[in-house]
């Protein structure tokens, strides 16, 4: 029953009005107080099927059950029946297939609650009651094989009435009885089918509702506060809950929080830009409910804008999403300056976040954001009233795995904000496309941001939301909006407007390297002061064109992923200070991957940069003077003086020595898009319209593997391609899209079988959103006496095994990402033996954040750098 308390709280003060209203249509239409009773009571027979004795007794588990032998006696003694089931047959036990039921306390519960056990076939909505509550722990009961094994076979419903029969069947109707007295509830309404086409949605929802209740009333706090009560709650189970919701009252605003809307929007907001909105953020601030597509140049203010449409509906928490850790660190600091006079419990959402100043300090401030322990926990952070975290977390709601109802209950219950969604391959995009299906049942507000995004995949995006086709023309730039009956996009003037200069450079790719660094050496020569960046596709040529200026003599900022991740962090920092689009340094050359085009506010003179596909190089030369507004090709005021009387923007084209595109430097992008983006623009010659050409310039070199175009070799090698991650994505996804016929699991008609698809065993880590070829290991340097900061001095097991938490983020603080097949001798990057991440007992003995790191040690002139990061041999 304080599951019942916890989520009578839930109910009233964190779950949105839509979700509270989709749930009563489907539970018990037009009385919303009858709904949130059942819901309260539902939640309180979650762990109904505890009363039976292979849980009592543990009797499949030979460890737990010793230490429970004066309880089983004096239960035993009261009548209550542990002999081991058996299976009828004398010397045969139990089958293990049905002991894999017996030992789940929620799918006896699944049998309390329904008198059952489903079939395959059957419509889950006859037996939500009992799908809930089997639910519960994170996957659905029944578990069928590949043939529906256990579907309603006699010898599975006889065990189960084993555990429901005499003096443990009289206590699961006592306890059954004074969870509906508490709440107001009867058996009647328990056994009544859902109504409506969103039964599933509903099924969904009310599982994470009653998984995120249970988590709070398992909270330590909250057990011992249920402790201390004299209250008999099978006595007096309304005078219990009343209680228990008390505490729950006081309690849920400190851990889970509790959503405050922004005291004054528009200048926490906009600041002194509060009476000077570009035309997108005057459009915002209409935005109501559904997918909002904003697509504006660079520097244009689509994140303000995202912001001013969040603000527009009061109550509702928000998750902002990004690509990398390094942007959403970024994004982290601007969110508190929003929410600055605003309290408001907040998380940041990846997995080196409690590197982050943020976590230092856990206690709540008076005004602003701030941190819970229990929002610190890596599985509750997904909740908190307001989080920035990467695209990973918003991704892994789509995914079969455990715990997937509780986190689409997150994520249906908060405006979502995704930025730079045109860094999406067409796996991430597959997995985008099933979360704004579920996003469009649930009529969750979700806002897409981009400088540049090709018609077709906003299309898709559209339809995916609205759940049919929809013939609508994005424009650019623009905005698109979509709800269940509308969708209309409109186009919007445009905040920068100029002729932007590209040159495009074919380079021989063994002289690629050269090219890089003489170009930058040449505009360094012009201009002491000018600010330089250098954005290359690959690690290992940011890493040599780095130490190459480095040595040169020039004062050079390095970024990438092979740095350790405090490092990185550092790094992100140094970056806003020197080049940053508020800064007035000069005279520095920053190298780096294509973490400088996503959502950092960097500004540069000149750039220099390797091919890419075009919405990437449109994000690049968004950081070209980016600091000063530009209209119709006028330049404004500039922060300080500038080189030349326009930015410079130098694309290296990498080719082989036919003249083709060199496919090894092309990497990790495809031929084909980069030979398109190439063709295009040379046919728009050296300058192209900034925003007139964008769109243009993304529809012609993107590939549409909807309606591929075969005329050559490259195109085919991108069908290949996209088949394979879309096929992949398909393998993983849970198939709300209305594309998916008959399987899609949104509707009335979902079977029992359906059900149990959405959900796996075991929970998957951030990589299962991106499709990998190469998986990448955390490592850290292991050096007693290393010549960086970025290296452990200590012991191997003093930096494993500690559960100091100020060990375990100093470690966090080391680590990189590898792959482990550059582990060994042609790197020098040796991995230390004797401490195997396969070996159940090691890892046991490790911290909770070390488990899945590897300690490694640099030989045979392998070093740590502290200007380029890990420099093989």
């Amino acid at each position: 029953m304080d599951t019942s308390a916890a989520a009578l709280e839930l109910w009233d003060k964190w779950l949105r009005p839509g979700l509270r209203h989709l749930i009563t249509a489907a539970v018990s239409p037009g009385d919303e107080k009858g709904a949130r009773a059942l819901v309260a009571s539902v939640a309180g027979l979650h762990d109904v099927g505890k009363a039976n004795r292979v849980f009592q007794g543990q009797l499949y588990n030979r460890r737990g059950a010793a230490n429970l032998a004066r309880i089983v006696n004096e239960l035993a003694r009261s009548g209550y029946d542990f002999t081991l089931p058996n299976s009828g047959i004398e010397g045969i036990s139990v089958p293990s297939q049905y002991t894999t039921v017996l030992r789940r306390h929620e799918a006896v519960g699944l049998f309390v609650t329904t008198g059952d056990w489903p079939d395959a076939n059957d419509a889950v909505v006859d037996s939500w009651v009992g799908a809930v509550v089997g639910g519960h722990h994170g996957y659905y009961h029944p578990r069928f094989g590949a043939a529906g094994k256990l579907a309603r076979t006699s010898p599975t419903v006889s065990y189960l009435k084993g555990l429901t029969a005499g003096a443990w069947g009289a206590q699961q109707d006592a306890l059954v009885d004074a969870v509906l007295v508490a709440n107001g509830s009867t058996r009647q309404q328990l056994h009544r089918p859902l109504s409506g086409d969103k039964s599933t949605t509903a099924i969904l929802l009310m599982t994470g509702l009653v998984m995120l209740a249970d988590w709070l009333a398992s909270d330590v706090k909250s057990v011992a506060h249920g402790q201390s009560l004299s209250i008999d709650p099978v006595a007096l189970p309304a005078e219990w809950v009343k209680t228990r919701r008390a505490y729950f009252q006081a309690s849920v605003p400190k851990t889970l929080g509790v959503y405050r809307d922004l005291e004054d929007p528009l200048h926490s907001i906009m600041g002194e830009f509060a009476s000077h909105l570009s035309p997108l953020q005057q459009a915002a601030q209409s935005i109501g409910r559904g997918l909002w597509i904003a697509t504006e140049t660079t520097g244009s203010g689509k994140t303000e804008a995202a912001m001013l449409r969040h603000a527009a509906v009061p109550g509702e928490g928000i998750l902002f999403a990004l690509p990398t850790r390094a942007t959403t660190d970024a994004m982290f600091e601007r969110m508190s300056g929003y929410f600055s006079a605003s309290q408001n419990a907040a998380a940041l959402l990846h997995g080196h976040r409690s590197l982050n100043s943020f976590y230092t300090n856990a206690a709540q401030a008076e005004k602003g954001l701030h941190a819970t322990s229990w929002l610190a926990d890596t599985r509750n952070a997904l909740f908190a009233p307001v989080s920035v975290g990467t695209c990973d977390q918003v991704l892994l709601g789509g995914l079969r795995q455990k715990n997937t109802p509780v986190r689409l209950l997150a994520l249906a219950n908060r405006h979502v904000v995704i930025d730079e969604v045109h860094t999406f391959d067409h796996y991430q995009a597959k997995l985008l496309e099933e979360m704004l299906a579920w996003w469009g049942d649930t009529d969750t507000r979700v806002t897409l941001l981009s400088a540049s995004l090709p018609a077709a995949v906003s299309r898709r995006y559209a339809q995916a939301f609205r759940g049919a086709e929809i013939e609508v023309t994005p424009q650019y730039p623009g905005h698109l909006s979509v709800t269940a009956s509308v969708a209309a996009s409109c186009k919007v003037p445009s905040q920068r407007s100029y002729e932007l200069h590209v040159s495009v450079h074919p380079v021989v790719a063994s002289d690629l390297l050269d090219e890089h660094v003489r170009r930058v050496l040449e505009y360094r020569r012009l201009s002491p002061d000018a600010r330089i960046a250098v954005v290359v596709n690959q690690v290992s040529r940011a890493l040599e064109v780095g130490r190459r200026l480095a040595e040169s003599g020039h004062r050079v900022i390095v970024l990438h992923s092979r740095m350790a991740a405090g490092h990185r962090s550092e790094i992100a920092r140094d970056l806003h200070d020197v080049a940053g689009k508020g800064s007035s340094a000069r005279g520095v050359i920053v190298v780096g991957t294509q973490v400088i085009e996503s959502s950092l506010d960097l500004d540069f003179d000149h750039m220099v940069s390797d091919l890419a596909p075009a919405p990437s190089l449109i994000q690049r030369a968004g950081r070209l003077w980016r600091s000063t507004t530009v209209v119709d090709g006028v330049w404004g005021e500039h922060r300080f003086a500038r080189p030349t009387s326009a930015p410079t923007f130098d694309v290296l084209m990498a080719t082989d020595a036919t003249g083709a595109l060199d496919r090894v430097c092309s990497l990790p992008y495809l031929p084909g898009e980069l030979q398109r983006t190439a063709d295009a623009l040379r046919d728009m010659g050296v300058r192209v319209r900034i925003p007139d050409d964008v769109q243009h310039l993304v529809d012609t070199a993107s590939f549409n593997a909807r309606e591929p175009d075969l005329g050559d070799a490259f195109g085919e090698l991108e069908l290949i391609a996209a088949g394979t991650k879309l096929r992949d994505a398909n393998d993983v996804v849970v198939p709300f899209h209305h594309d998916h016929g008959y399987d899609r699991i949104l509707g009335r008609e979902t079977t029992q079988l359906q059900l149990s698809t959405v959900t796996e065993r075991d929970e998957l880590a951030e990589h299962f959103t991106r499709h990998i070829e190469r998986p990448t290991v955390d490592c850290f340097i292991v050096s007693a006496d290393g010549p960086s900061k970025w290296m452990w001095r200590g012991l191997t097991e003093a930096a494993l095994y500690s559960r100091d938490p100020n060990v375990m983020r100093a470690v966090l603080a080391l680590t990189f990402p590898l792959s482990p097949s550059a582990l060994g001798e042609r790197t020098g990057v040796e991995e230390i033996a004797g401490f195997d991440r396969n070996d159940e007992a090691e890892i046991r003995r490790r911290g909770p954040m070390q488990r899945n790191v590897i300690p490694v040690r640099l030989r045979d002139g392998a070093v740590y750098d502290d200007v380029l990061g890990v420099r093989f041999r």
